[in-house]
């Protein structure tokens, strides 16, 4: 019996607040909050937006996306921030979803934040998913990022996905999910990882 409400997904999109979902962690019940790839891709964007991130291309947009799912992942235990999976493409860890949403950027920075358009009791309503405004920890997450990884460019991070020892280096690019323990385990090679587990990234 878990100890949370658990909404359906698109009920939880359209109000704007997180996923419950049940985590299974020494045999024990917690509970975790997932947003959407959307929600967290859209806190990125807007910090571009901002002036905060320079050249926010669809690759380095994935790529930050990756580094904060994997760090969240290392520093909770295999609790994700996001409710997605990243997959095995050849030019790095790929949430596939999420490349539909914003693949007409191609090369150019994604200027505008992701909608979407659902349909509730007959009526379609346009959404933009977001983090809620009060989760200081997911805002200081990707602010983290943002500080360690911001400054570098898309392919410069895919190279960074690339190196051997890495979550995306440990199976071939064939379109495969990246497991949650190997992003939580493998976020850099071996000898640049923390010993313990990172308060920061």
């Amino acid at each position: 019996m878990t100890s949370g409400v658990l909404l359906p997904g698109y009920l939880a999109f359209i109000l704007g607040v997180p996923h419950f979902l049940d985590i299974e962690s020494s045999g024990t019940k917690e509970v975790g909050v997932a947003y959407s790839a959307q929600a967290v891709a859209n806190a990125f964007i807007e910090r571009a937006q901002k002036g905060e991130i320079r050249d926010l291309t669809p690759m380095k947009l994935q790529k930050l996306l990756f580094y904060v799912q994997s760090w969240y992942l290392r520093d909770h235990e295999g609790t994700p921030l996001m409710d997605d999976h990243f997959a095995r493409w050849t030019y790095g860890p790929v949430i596939p979803s999420l490349y539909h949403d914003i693949k007409y950027y191609g090369a150019r920075p994604v200027t505008s934040k992701i909608s979407t358009a659902l349909k509730k009791d007959g009526d379609f309503k346009i959404v933009t998913p977001s983090i809620m405004d009060d989760d200081e920890e997911a805002q200081e997450y990707i602010d983290l990022v943002i500080e360690t990884y911001g400054g570098l460019s898309g392919p410069r991070l895919s190279w960074l996905t690339h190196e051997p020892g890495t979550a995306w280096s440990m199976g071939p690019p064939d379109g495969g999910f990246i497991p949650h323990d190997h992003m939580a385990l493998h976020i850099h090679p071996p000898e640049r990882m923390p010993e313990s587990d990172a308060e920061t990234v």
